[in-house]
Protein backbone atom coordinates (compact mmCIF):
# COMPACT_ATOMS: atom_id res chain seq x y z
CA UNK A 1 0.00 0.00 0.00
CA UNK A 2 1.14 3.55 -0.44
CA UNK A 3 2.32 5.83 2.31
CA UNK A 4 1.34 8.86 2.92
CA UNK A 5 3.66 12.29 3.13
CA UNK A 6 3.48 13.77 6.29
CA UNK A 7 2.50 17.47 5.42
CA UNK A 8 -0.34 16.32 3.23
CA UNK A 9 -1.83 14.09 5.14
CA UNK A 10 -1.75 16.60 8.42
CA UNK A 11 -3.84 19.03 6.77
CA UNK A 12 -6.53 16.45 5.87
CA UNK A 13 -6.64 15.49 9.14
CA UNK A 14 -7.35 18.82 10.61
CA UNK A 15 -10.00 19.59 8.02
CA UNK A 16 -11.43 17.14 8.63
CA UNK A 17 -11.73 17.77 12.44
CA UNK A 18 -13.39 21.01 11.50
CA UNK A 19 -16.25 20.26 9.59
CA UNK A 20 -17.68 17.80 11.41
CA UNK A 21 -17.58 19.80 14.60
CA UNK A 22 -14.52 18.36 16.57
CA UNK A 23 -12.71 20.22 18.76
CA UNK A 24 -10.07 22.92 18.11
CA UNK A 25 -7.48 21.52 15.98
CA UNK A 26 -5.38 23.16 18.14
CA UNK A 27 -5.79 20.72 20.91
CA UNK A 28 -6.60 17.89 19.53
CA UNK A 29 -4.32 14.85 20.50
CA UNK A 30 -2.83 11.65 18.70
CA UNK A 31 -2.38 11.75 14.54
CA UNK A 32 0.38 12.91 13.18
CA UNK A 33 3.37 14.06 15.01
CA UNK A 34 3.77 16.84 12.55
CA UNK A 35 4.79 17.99 9.36
CA UNK A 36 8.52 16.54 9.31
CA UNK A 37 7.42 13.22 10.81
CA UNK A 38 8.78 9.80 8.99
CA UNK A 39 7.01 7.47 6.90
CA UNK A 40 6.51 3.71 8.71
CA UNK A 41 9.43 1.57 7.48
CA UNK A 42 8.75 -1.31 5.09
CA UNK A 43 8.42 -4.61 6.71
CA UNK A 44 11.10 -7.75 7.44
CA UNK A 45 11.76 -9.26 4.18
CA UNK A 46 10.91 -5.92 1.98
CA UNK A 47 12.28 -2.75 1.37
CA UNK A 48 12.08 1.13 -0.41
CA UNK A 49 12.82 0.44 -3.70
CA UNK A 50 12.74 3.81 -4.97
CA UNK A 51 12.74 6.03 -2.19
CA UNK A 52 9.55 7.27 -2.45
CA UNK A 53 6.73 6.99 0.23
CA UNK A 54 3.37 6.83 -1.76
CA UNK A 55 4.89 3.16 -3.49
CA UNK A 56 4.81 0.00 -1.83
CA UNK A 57 7.56 -1.33 -0.41
CA UNK A 58 8.86 -4.39 -2.76
CA UNK A 59 10.14 -8.09 -1.57
CA UNK A 60 13.76 -8.90 -1.07
CA UNK A 61 15.25 -11.05 -4.40
CA UNK A 62 15.64 -14.26 -3.43
CA UNK A 63 18.95 -16.12 -4.43
CA UNK A 64 18.03 -18.95 -6.24
CA UNK A 65 19.82 -22.39 -6.14
CA UNK A 66 23.34 -22.19 -7.70
CA UNK A 67 23.67 -18.28 -5.92
CA UNK A 68 23.92 -17.56 -2.48
CA UNK A 69 23.00 -14.76 -0.01
CA UNK A 70 26.46 -12.07 -0.17
CA UNK A 71 24.77 -9.72 2.19
CA UNK A 72 20.58 -9.33 3.60
CA UNK A 73 18.59 -6.71 3.21
CA UNK A 74 16.88 -3.94 4.77
CA UNK A 75 14.09 -1.81 4.72
CA UNK A 76 16.43 0.64 2.51
CA UNK A 77 18.71 -1.92 0.35
CA UNK A 78 17.85 -5.26 -1.50
CA UNK A 79 19.25 -9.09 -0.73
CA UNK A 80 22.27 -9.05 -2.55
CA UNK A 81 22.66 -12.80 -5.11
CA UNK A 82 25.66 -14.04 -5.61
CA UNK A 83 26.91 -16.90 -7.89
CA UNK A 84 28.92 -19.78 -6.29
CA UNK A 85 32.61 -20.17 -6.98
CA UNK A 86 33.94 -23.07 -9.12
CA UNK A 87 33.79 -25.99 -7.23
CA UNK A 88 30.97 -25.15 -4.93
CA UNK A 89 26.94 -25.51 -4.91
CA UNK A 90 23.96 -24.30 -3.33
CA UNK A 91 20.98 -26.34 -3.54
CA UNK A 92 17.91 -24.06 -1.78
CA UNK A 93 16.75 -20.60 -1.82
CA UNK A 94 18.44 -17.85 -0.09
CA UNK A 95 21.94 -19.95 1.05
CA UNK A 96 23.62 -18.13 3.55
CA UNK A 97 26.89 -19.90 1.47
CA UNK A 98 28.07 -22.36 -1.15
CA UNK A 99 28.74 -25.74 -0.01
CA UNK A 100 31.94 -26.96 -1.79
CA UNK A 101 32.39 -29.94 -3.70
CA UNK A 102 33.21 -32.86 -1.35
CA UNK A 103 34.68 -36.10 -2.51
CA UNK A 104 32.31 -39.62 -2.46
CA UNK A 105 33.39 -41.60 0.75
CA UNK A 106 35.14 -44.55 0.31
CA UNK A 107 32.58 -47.30 -0.43
CA UNK A 108 30.81 -44.92 -3.13
CA UNK A 109 31.38 -43.47 -6.48
CA UNK A 110 30.86 -40.82 -8.16
CA UNK A 111 28.61 -41.39 -11.29
CA UNK A 112 28.18 -37.35 -12.49
CA UNK A 113 30.20 -34.32 -11.79
CA UNK A 114 28.40 -31.91 -9.10
CA UNK A 115 26.57 -28.34 -10.72
CA UNK A 116 26.93 -25.42 -8.86
CA UNK A 117 23.33 -26.46 -7.67
CA UNK A 118 23.95 -29.70 -6.44
CA UNK A 119 26.62 -32.17 -4.96
CA UNK A 120 28.12 -34.96 -6.98
CA UNK A 121 26.10 -37.98 -6.98
CA UNK A 122 27.64 -40.75 -4.74
CA UNK A 123 26.35 -44.23 -5.48
CA UNK A 124 27.34 -47.06 -3.51
CA UNK A 125 29.30 -49.87 -4.44
CA UNK A 126 28.13 -53.51 -3.72
CA UNK A 127 29.82 -56.30 -1.84
CA UNK A 128 32.83 -57.86 -3.73
CA UNK A 129 34.02 -54.58 -5.08
CA UNK A 130 36.62 -51.81 -3.87
CA UNK A 131 35.74 -48.07 -4.16
CA UNK A 132 38.49 -45.99 -3.21
CA UNK A 133 35.90 -42.78 -3.19
CA UNK A 134 36.18 -39.52 -5.61
CA UNK A 135 36.44 -40.00 -9.07
CA UNK A 136 37.92 -43.98 -8.56
CA UNK A 137 36.06 -46.47 -10.84
CA UNK A 138 34.68 -49.03 -8.84
CA UNK A 139 37.24 -52.49 -8.91
CA UNK A 140 35.90 -55.67 -8.05
CA UNK A 141 38.04 -57.96 -6.05
CA UNK A 142 40.63 -58.84 -7.96
CA UNK A 143 41.62 -62.92 -8.56
CA UNK A 144 42.85 -64.76 -5.19
CA UNK A 145 41.43 -61.62 -2.99
CA UNK A 146 37.84 -61.07 -1.48
CA UNK A 147 35.89 -58.57 0.03
CA UNK A 148 36.50 -60.25 3.96
CA UNK A 149 34.35 -57.18 5.99
CA UNK A 150 31.35 -56.99 2.94
CA UNK A 151 32.43 -53.06 2.97
CA UNK A 152 33.16 -52.00 -0.64
CA UNK A 153 35.23 -48.95 1.75
CA UNK A 154 38.32 -51.19 2.72
CA UNK A 155 40.56 -52.86 0.34
CA UNK A 156 39.77 -56.37 -0.56
CA UNK A 157 42.24 -58.93 1.07
CA UNK A 158 43.97 -61.92 -0.16
CA UNK A 159 42.81 -65.49 0.55
CA UNK A 160 43.78 -67.14 2.80
CA UNK A 161 46.65 -70.15 1.95
CA UNK A 162 46.25 -73.32 2.52
CA UNK A 163 49.32 -74.71 4.34
CA UNK A 164 50.79 -77.89 4.16
CA UNK A 165 48.88 -80.08 6.06
CA UNK A 166 45.90 -78.75 4.90
CA UNK A 167 44.20 -79.17 1.35
CA UNK A 168 41.53 -76.80 -0.39
CA UNK A 169 38.00 -77.50 0.69
CA UNK A 170 36.65 -74.67 -1.26
CA UNK A 171 37.90 -72.10 -3.62
CA UNK A 172 37.61 -68.39 -2.77
CA UNK A 173 35.58 -65.67 -5.41
CA UNK A 174 35.65 -61.92 -4.58
CA UNK A 175 32.78 -62.09 -1.52
CA UNK A 176 34.42 -65.53 0.17
CA UNK A 177 37.65 -66.57 1.19
CA UNK A 178 39.28 -69.79 0.39
CA UNK A 179 38.37 -72.85 2.69
CA UNK A 180 41.06 -75.11 3.97
CA UNK A 181 40.65 -78.49 5.23
CA UNK A 182 42.89 -80.54 7.31
CA UNK A 183 44.00 -83.43 5.92
CA UNK A 184 43.15 -86.80 7.73
CA UNK A 185 43.56 -90.37 8.14
CA UNK A 186 47.38 -90.07 8.18
CA UNK A 187 47.47 -88.38 4.56
CA UNK A 188 49.56 -84.93 4.26
CA UNK A 189 50.18 -82.46 2.01
CA UNK A 190 53.56 -80.61 1.07
CA UNK A 191 53.20 -77.34 -0.79
CA UNK A 192 50.70 -74.26 -0.26
CA UNK A 193 47.22 -74.34 -1.38
CA UNK A 194 47.09 -78.26 -2.50
CA UNK A 195 44.40 -79.68 -3.92
CA UNK A 196 44.05 -82.86 -2.22
CA UNK A 197 46.18 -85.05 -0.19
CA UNK A 198 48.25 -87.66 -0.33
CA UNK A 199 49.20 -90.77 2.11
CA UNK A 200 51.60 -89.40 4.89
CA UNK A 201 54.63 -90.29 7.13
CA UNK A 202 56.89 -88.09 9.81
CA UNK A 203 60.28 -88.02 9.55
CA UNK A 204 62.39 -88.05 12.98
CA UNK A 205 65.14 -85.37 13.56
CA UNK A 206 67.83 -86.01 15.84
CA UNK A 207 71.39 -86.15 17.03
CA UNK A 208 73.46 -89.04 18.51
CA UNK A 209 74.83 -90.21 22.03
CA UNK A 210 78.23 -89.36 21.77
CA UNK A 211 80.00 -86.06 21.93
CA UNK A 212 81.68 -86.53 18.63
CA UNK A 213 81.49 -84.59 15.43
CA UNK A 214 79.37 -87.56 13.95
CA UNK A 215 77.22 -87.69 16.66
CA UNK A 216 76.59 -84.45 16.85
CA UNK A 217 75.09 -83.42 13.30
CA UNK A 218 71.80 -84.44 11.74
CA UNK A 219 70.18 -87.64 11.98
CA UNK A 220 67.22 -89.17 10.33
CA UNK A 221 64.31 -91.33 10.79
CA UNK A 222 61.16 -92.24 9.55
CA UNK A 223 57.21 -93.84 10.51
CA UNK A 224 54.14 -94.06 9.11
CA UNK A 225 52.22 -95.07 11.86
CA UNK A 226 53.99 -92.24 14.75
CA UNK A 227 55.10 -95.27 17.08
CA UNK A 228 57.51 -97.16 15.34
CA UNK A 229 60.69 -95.23 13.99
CA UNK A 230 63.51 -96.44 11.47
CA UNK A 231 66.85 -95.09 10.86
CA UNK A 232 67.49 -93.38 7.42
CA UNK A 233 71.22 -93.71 6.35
CA UNK A 234 71.95 -96.62 8.38
CA UNK A 235 71.77 -93.89 11.63
CA UNK A 236 74.92 -91.83 9.67
CA UNK A 237 74.47 -88.32 9.82
CA UNK A 238 71.81 -86.99 6.72
CA UNK A 239 74.11 -83.59 7.36
CA UNK A 240 77.57 -83.06 8.69
CA UNK A 241 78.94 -79.70 9.41
CA UNK A 242 81.96 -78.65 7.79
CA UNK A 243 84.32 -75.22 7.98
CA UNK A 244 82.34 -73.65 10.48
CA UNK A 245 84.26 -73.90 14.03
CA UNK A 246 84.53 -77.26 15.59
CA UNK A 247 81.57 -78.45 13.70
CA UNK A 248 79.54 -79.79 15.97
CA UNK A 249 75.44 -78.86 16.38
CA UNK A 250 72.92 -79.98 18.98
CA UNK A 251 69.08 -80.08 19.47
CA UNK A 252 68.20 -80.42 15.62
CA UNK A 253 64.84 -79.43 14.18
CA UNK A 254 63.04 -79.01 10.53
CA UNK A 255 60.26 -76.82 9.71
CA UNK A 256 58.29 -76.90 7.01
CA UNK A 257 57.55 -73.02 5.78
CA UNK A 258 54.54 -71.76 4.42
CA UNK A 259 56.41 -72.26 0.97
CA UNK A 260 57.00 -75.65 1.19
CA UNK A 261 60.40 -75.66 1.92
CA UNK A 262 62.53 -76.38 4.73
CA UNK A 263 64.35 -75.17 7.26
CA UNK A 264 66.73 -76.36 10.03
CA UNK A 265 67.73 -74.92 13.27
CA UNK A 266 69.60 -76.39 15.92
CA UNK A 267 71.77 -75.42 18.68
CA UNK A 268 75.37 -74.06 18.01
CA UNK A 269 77.59 -76.04 19.83
CA UNK A 270 80.49 -75.04 17.15
CA UNK A 271 82.78 -73.22 19.73
CA UNK A 272 82.84 -76.60 21.88
CA UNK A 273 84.07 -80.04 21.25
CA UNK A 274 82.35 -81.66 24.28
CA UNK A 275 79.91 -80.53 27.04
CA UNK A 276 82.83 -80.25 29.79
CA UNK A 277 84.35 -76.98 27.35
CA UNK A 278 80.74 -75.94 26.40
CA UNK A 279 80.27 -74.02 29.57
CA UNK A 280 82.84 -71.32 29.20
CA UNK A 281 81.98 -70.82 25.67
CA UNK A 282 78.03 -70.73 25.30
CA UNK A 283 76.76 -69.34 22.15
CA UNK A 284 73.78 -66.48 21.92
CA UNK A 285 73.84 -67.99 18.28
CA UNK A 286 71.46 -70.92 16.50
CA UNK A 287 72.50 -72.64 13.38
CA UNK A 288 70.33 -72.81 9.96
CA UNK A 289 70.32 -74.22 7.02
CA UNK A 290 68.01 -73.94 3.95
CA UNK A 291 66.33 -77.48 1.95
CA UNK A 292 63.74 -77.94 -0.55
CA UNK A 293 63.93 -81.95 -0.25
CA UNK A 294 65.35 -83.25 3.41
CA UNK A 295 68.26 -84.84 0.99
CA UNK A 296 70.82 -81.13 0.12
CA UNK A 297 70.82 -78.54 2.47
CA UNK A 298 72.15 -75.17 1.72
CA UNK A 299 72.95 -71.78 2.88
CA UNK A 300 74.97 -72.83 6.42
CA UNK A 301 74.88 -69.77 8.74
CA UNK A 302 74.68 -68.85 11.84
CA UNK A 303 71.92 -66.46 13.50
CA UNK A 304 72.45 -64.28 16.46
CA UNK A 305 69.26 -64.55 18.91
CA UNK A 306 70.34 -62.07 21.80
CA UNK A 307 72.28 -59.64 22.83
CA UNK A 308 71.60 -60.38 26.72
CA UNK A 309 74.23 -61.64 28.79
CA UNK A 310 74.37 -64.83 30.45
CA UNK A 311 76.22 -65.48 34.50
CA UNK A 312 79.17 -64.95 35.29
CA UNK A 313 80.06 -62.21 32.27
CA UNK A 314 79.31 -64.92 29.56
CA UNK A 315 76.75 -64.73 26.48
CA UNK A 316 73.17 -66.33 27.18
CA UNK A 317 72.93 -69.24 25.84
CA UNK A 318 70.44 -70.25 23.28
CA UNK A 319 69.47 -73.95 23.58
CA UNK A 320 66.98 -76.37 21.83
CA UNK A 321 65.67 -73.96 19.04
CA UNK A 322 62.23 -74.95 17.80
CA UNK A 323 60.38 -72.24 14.79
CA UNK A 324 56.77 -71.96 14.03
CA UNK A 325 54.45 -69.82 12.10
CA UNK A 326 52.52 -66.67 13.75
CA UNK A 327 49.11 -66.21 11.75
CA UNK A 328 48.87 -63.04 13.85
CA UNK A 329 52.31 -61.45 13.30
CA UNK A 330 52.76 -63.08 9.93
CA UNK A 331 56.25 -64.15 11.20
CA UNK A 332 57.85 -66.88 11.58
CA UNK A 333 58.36 -67.63 15.78
CA UNK A 334 61.60 -69.06 17.22
CA UNK A 335 61.10 -70.23 20.42
CA UNK A 336 64.17 -70.94 22.83
CA UNK A 337 65.50 -71.51 26.11
CA UNK A 338 68.38 -68.95 27.61
CA UNK A 339 69.86 -68.32 30.90
CA UNK A 340 69.93 -64.76 32.21
CA UNK A 341 72.58 -63.25 34.68
CA UNK A 342 71.43 -65.29 37.87
CA UNK A 343 71.73 -68.56 35.40
CA UNK A 344 67.23 -68.64 35.39
CA UNK A 345 66.45 -70.25 32.30
CA UNK A 346 63.36 -68.72 30.76
CA UNK A 347 61.70 -69.66 27.30
CA UNK A 348 62.37 -66.67 24.94
CA UNK A 349 60.80 -66.04 21.49
CA UNK A 350 62.53 -63.90 18.34
CA UNK A 351 60.54 -63.26 14.94
CA UNK A 352 62.12 -63.58 11.91
CA UNK A 353 60.46 -63.61 8.45
CA UNK A 354 63.31 -64.80 6.52
CA UNK A 355 65.22 -67.14 8.74
CA UNK A 356 68.30 -64.60 8.12
CA UNK A 357 67.33 -61.12 10.08
CA UNK A 358 65.57 -61.15 13.91
CA UNK A 359 62.79 -58.80 13.97
CA UNK A 360 63.56 -58.35 17.87
CA UNK A 361 67.42 -58.76 18.37
CA UNK A 362 66.20 -58.31 22.14
CA UNK A 363 64.06 -61.11 22.78
CA UNK A 364 60.90 -61.56 23.96
CA UNK A 365 59.91 -63.77 27.08
CA UNK A 366 57.87 -65.77 26.03
CA UNK A 367 57.21 -67.88 28.95
CA UNK A 368 57.98 -67.54 32.40
CA UNK A 369 56.44 -69.63 35.14
CA UNK A 370 58.65 -68.03 38.16
CA UNK A 371 61.15 -71.27 38.01
CA UNK A 372 63.72 -72.23 35.48
CA UNK A 373 62.40 -73.79 32.16
CA UNK A 374 64.20 -75.26 28.93
CA UNK A 375 63.18 -77.58 26.03
CA UNK A 376 59.80 -76.07 24.97
CA UNK A 377 58.25 -77.31 22.19
CA UNK A 378 54.38 -76.63 21.21
CA UNK A 379 51.28 -78.35 19.87
CA UNK A 380 48.43 -76.58 18.11
CA UNK A 381 45.06 -77.33 18.66
CA UNK A 382 41.87 -75.79 18.68
CA UNK A 383 42.87 -72.40 18.67
CA UNK A 384 44.97 -73.00 21.09
CA UNK A 385 49.05 -73.51 21.49
CA UNK A 386 49.66 -75.98 24.51
CA UNK A 387 53.41 -75.41 25.36
CA UNK A 388 55.36 -78.50 26.31
CA UNK A 389 58.88 -77.71 28.26
CA UNK A 390 61.05 -79.60 31.16
CA UNK A 391 61.14 -78.06 35.00
CA UNK A 392 64.77 -77.71 34.74
CA UNK A 393 64.95 -77.20 38.81
CA UNK A 394 66.51 -79.68 40.87
CA UNK A 395 64.44 -79.66 44.43
CA UNK A 396 64.75 -75.71 44.28
CA UNK A 397 62.04 -74.63 42.66
CA UNK A 398 60.14 -73.26 45.85
CA UNK A 399 56.37 -74.23 46.04
CA UNK A 400 56.10 -73.12 42.31
CA UNK A 401 56.95 -76.56 41.11
CA UNK A 402 57.86 -79.84 42.20
CA UNK A 403 61.06 -81.59 42.78
CA UNK A 404 62.10 -80.91 38.61
CA UNK A 405 63.84 -82.38 35.82
CA UNK A 406 60.41 -83.61 34.14
CA UNK A 407 58.01 -82.55 31.67
CA UNK A 408 55.27 -80.04 32.49
CA UNK A 409 52.45 -78.25 30.37
CA UNK A 410 51.20 -74.93 29.80
CA UNK A 411 48.42 -73.24 27.10
CA UNK A 412 48.06 -70.06 25.89
CA UNK A 413 44.11 -68.81 24.86
CA UNK A 414 44.54 -68.09 21.14
CA UNK A 415 47.65 -69.30 18.34
CA UNK A 416 49.57 -66.18 18.48
CA UNK A 417 52.80 -66.93 20.20
CA UNK A 418 52.57 -64.17 22.30
CA UNK A 419 55.36 -63.36 25.22
CA UNK A 420 53.85 -63.96 28.69
CA UNK A 421 50.37 -65.29 27.50
CA UNK A 422 51.10 -69.02 28.45
CA UNK A 423 49.74 -70.16 31.93
CA UNK A 424 50.42 -73.60 33.58
CA UNK A 425 47.09 -75.28 35.10
CA UNK A 426 48.74 -77.91 36.93
CA UNK A 427 52.13 -78.11 38.41
CA UNK A 428 51.91 -81.79 37.52
CA UNK A 429 54.32 -83.72 35.65
CA UNK A 430 52.88 -85.22 32.34
CA UNK A 431 56.41 -87.59 32.76
CA UNK A 432 55.59 -89.17 36.35
CA UNK A 433 51.60 -90.51 36.20
CA UNK A 434 49.04 -90.00 38.48
CA UNK A 435 51.28 -90.79 41.64
CA UNK A 436 53.76 -87.88 41.21
CA UNK A 437 55.68 -90.09 43.07
CA UNK A 438 59.35 -90.90 41.36
CA UNK A 439 61.09 -88.21 39.04
CA UNK A 440 62.16 -90.07 35.29
CA UNK A 441 64.62 -87.66 34.56
CA UNK A 442 63.31 -86.42 31.08
CA UNK A 443 63.71 -83.58 29.06
CA UNK A 444 63.84 -82.57 25.00
CA UNK A 445 60.07 -83.37 24.59
CA UNK A 446 58.09 -83.76 21.31
CA UNK A 447 54.08 -84.59 21.00
CA UNK A 448 52.40 -85.44 17.33
CA UNK A 449 48.73 -86.19 16.90
CA UNK A 450 47.68 -89.17 15.48
CA UNK A 451 46.18 -87.44 12.19
CA UNK A 452 43.54 -91.06 12.41
CA UNK A 453 42.02 -90.15 15.78
CA UNK A 454 42.37 -87.97 18.57
CA UNK A 455 44.94 -88.90 20.47
CA UNK A 456 48.02 -87.21 21.26
CA UNK A 457 51.62 -88.92 21.87
CA UNK A 458 54.28 -87.09 23.87
CA UNK A 459 57.54 -88.75 23.75
CA UNK A 460 60.72 -88.08 25.94
CA UNK A 461 64.39 -88.43 26.40
CA UNK A 462 65.56 -90.26 29.38
CA UNK A 463 68.77 -87.95 29.36
CA UNK A 464 70.39 -90.12 32.18
CA UNK A 465 69.90 -93.42 29.72
CA UNK A 466 72.28 -92.20 26.74
CA UNK A 467 69.42 -92.36 24.20
CA UNK A 468 66.35 -94.17 25.01
CA UNK A 469 62.83 -92.41 25.07
CA UNK A 470 59.51 -92.92 26.80
CA UNK A 471 56.09 -92.46 25.23
CA UNK A 472 52.67 -91.08 26.88
CA UNK A 473 49.53 -90.63 25.33
CA UNK A 474 46.36 -88.97 26.46
CA UNK A 475 43.13 -87.75 24.22
CA UNK A 476 42.66 -84.78 25.92
CA UNK A 477 45.43 -81.83 26.13
CA UNK A 478 43.54 -79.93 28.91
CA UNK A 479 43.62 -82.88 30.88
CA UNK A 480 45.85 -83.11 34.46
CA UNK A 481 48.88 -83.65 33.38
CA UNK A 482 49.10 -86.94 35.95
CA UNK A 483 46.60 -88.42 33.84
CA UNK A 484 48.40 -89.12 30.63
CA UNK A 485 48.88 -92.88 29.86
CA UNK A 486 52.46 -94.31 29.83
CA UNK A 487 52.82 -96.72 26.41
CA UNK A 488 54.79 -100.45 27.40
CA UNK A 489 58.27 -100.03 25.99
CA UNK A 490 57.36 -102.70 23.57
CA UNK A 491 54.73 -100.36 21.97
CA UNK A 492 56.91 -97.73 20.09
CA UNK A 493 60.67 -98.07 18.94
CA UNK A 494 63.49 -95.63 18.08
CA UNK A 495 66.97 -96.11 16.47
CA UNK A 496 69.93 -96.72 18.77
CA UNK A 497 71.14 -93.37 20.34
CA UNK A 498 68.24 -90.80 19.77
CA UNK A 499 68.76 -87.69 21.40
CA UNK A 500 66.64 -84.60 21.42
CA UNK A 501 64.41 -85.53 18.79
CA UNK A 502 61.47 -83.56 17.11
CA UNK A 503 58.71 -85.04 13.98
CA UNK A 504 58.16 -83.27 11.16
CA UNK A 505 54.96 -84.44 8.44
CA UNK A 506 56.06 -85.05 4.88
CA UNK A 507 53.96 -87.36 1.96
CA UNK A 508 54.52 -90.66 1.02
CA UNK A 509 55.75 -89.39 -2.02
CA UNK A 510 58.68 -87.13 -0.47
CA UNK A 511 59.47 -90.30 2.12
CA UNK A 512 59.74 -92.28 -0.62
CA UNK A 513 62.61 -90.13 -2.41
CA UNK A 514 64.45 -90.01 1.21
CA UNK A 515 64.20 -93.56 1.27
CA UNK A 516 65.70 -94.26 -2.29
CA UNK A 517 68.34 -91.50 -1.73
CA UNK A 518 69.71 -92.85 2.06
Amino acid sequence: MARWKSSSKARWVVALSWISGCSDPATTTGGDAGPDAEPPACSEGTWDHDGDGETSCVAWTACTAGTFASAEGSPTADRRCTACPEDTFSDTVNAPSCAKHTPCAPGTRQTAPGTNTTPAPCDACSPGTYCAGGTAALVDCADGTWDDDADPATPCVAWTDCVPGEFVGAEGSSATDRGCLRCTNGEHTATMNATRCSPGAWVLSYFGPQQDVRSDSLHLAYSTDGLHWSALADGQPAYRLTGMGTNHIRDPFLFRKNDGTYVYIATDWTLAENDANYWNRPSSKIFVADSTDLITFTNPRLITLTNLPGPSSTPMHAWAPEAYYDPDRELYAIIWSGNDTTGANRIYVSYTEDFVTIVNPTPDVLFDPGYSVIDATITQWNGRNYLFFKDETDSSGSALTGSGKDIQIARSPTLALDPATFTRWSPDYITRGSTQSRRRATEGPFVIKDPRQSRWYLFADYYLNGGVFGCWSTTDLDTDPGSWTELPSAEYSFPSGVRHANAIRVTQAELDALIAHY
